[in-house]
């Protein structure tokens, strides 16, 4: 018998199976650690491939969360301004997706706007003193020579705010108004946000019948604004161009002019085509509009300017 040789393979036995390698471990998103299936997650959206990004890609990231990279923005802004109210009946409708949705396109043109209006040199005379050497118009009339007959006038039973109000008014007379604007432009845009719902409200009193939503009210105001902003940015543009170049100046006092008339005509047909009145229901409503917003307005500028003067 022949002696079997352990170290040989016995022919006559199947080749053993080769071993397998241990599967690699799946891939998973590193925000929620699903399982990732392909170039984003379908659990959080979030894209597969996450990397610390260069400065062109920062930067196209950032332009591509403006304008979102599909041209969205030009279409809504090209309905936005051609097509008064059409904005707010594709979102009430259900026909989004091609359009910026309400809040980033406010939030993109307001941005813009106080940006713009936070650069612009605005002086203007907030307070005005009698002159001195003069007699008063009449007796009974308060003699404002300074900030403290300012003080001495208005806040005679309230002695602790003297002191806080002759800073704020040396502060706005020292630079005739210059830093106060600009504070009060950061503070607008905050201010807007209670400005809007507030107005949004009122206005839904103006609708009993038939009753539209809050939401729809607010929805409408977001857009009538976002076009109020992009009114604003042309014509802080035109009025600055006239500054730099004076020979400029008839045809932006023209400009304005037509642009604040564009508002008025704008708003009357975008409140038309939105709530489903009558030209002259329409027009009813934007009167009553007109004079519910002034109030309000007036009301929220003067809060954001007394704020602001404190802040000096």
């Amino acid at each position: 018998m022949k002696p079997i040789d352990l170290a040989q393979p016995d022919p006559a036995l199947p080749e053993p199976a080769p071993l397998e390698a241990a599967p690699a471990p799946p891939a998973r998103c590193k925000n929620c650690n699903a399982v990732l299936l392909g170039r984003f997650c379908v659990n959080c959206s979030q894209a597969a491939d996450v990397h610390v990004p260069s400065t062109v890609e920062l930067l196209h990231e950032m332009l591509e969360g403006l304008t979102h990279s599909d041209s969205r923005l030009w279409r809504t802004l090209k309905l936005l301004w051609f097509k008064p109210g059409m904005l707010t009946q594709e979102f009430v409708a259900g026909r989004r997706v091609a359009y910026l949705p309400p809040f980033r396109l406010y939030l993109i043109l307001s941005i813009v706007f106080f940006l713009i209006a936070s650069f612009t040199d605005v002086r203007v005379e907030v307070i005005r003193f009698d002159d001195a050497t003069k007699p008063a118009a009449a007796a009974s009339a308060p003699r404002l020579t300074s900030c403290r007959d300012i003080n001495s006038v208005e806040f005679k039973s309230h002695a602790e705010w003297k002191q806080r109000f002759q800073h704020a008014c040396e502060a706005i007379v020292r630079d005739n108004g210059n830093n106060l604007m600009h504070v009060a432009i950061a503070t607008m845009s905050k201010a807007m946000f209670i400005f809007l719902p507030l107005v949004a409200f009122l206005h839904m009193l103006l609708y009993w019948r038939p009753r539209y939503r809050y939401a729809e009210h607010l929805l409408f105001f977001i857009h009538l604004h976002a076009f109020y902003f992009s009114v604003a940015i042309v014509m802080i543009c035109a009025i600055n161009a006239a500054h730099a170049w004076p020979k400029l100046a008839g045809v932006s006092d023209i400009l304005e002019t037509l642009l604040g008339w564009c508002v008025a005509i704008y708003t009357l047909i975008a409140m038309r085509r939105v709530f489903g009145r009558s030209w002259g229901g329409a027009l009813f409503k934007a009167v009553l509009l007109f004079f519910v917003y002034s109030i309000v307005f007036a009301l929220t500028l003067a809060g954001v300017f007394v704020y602001a003067g404190l802040q000096l």
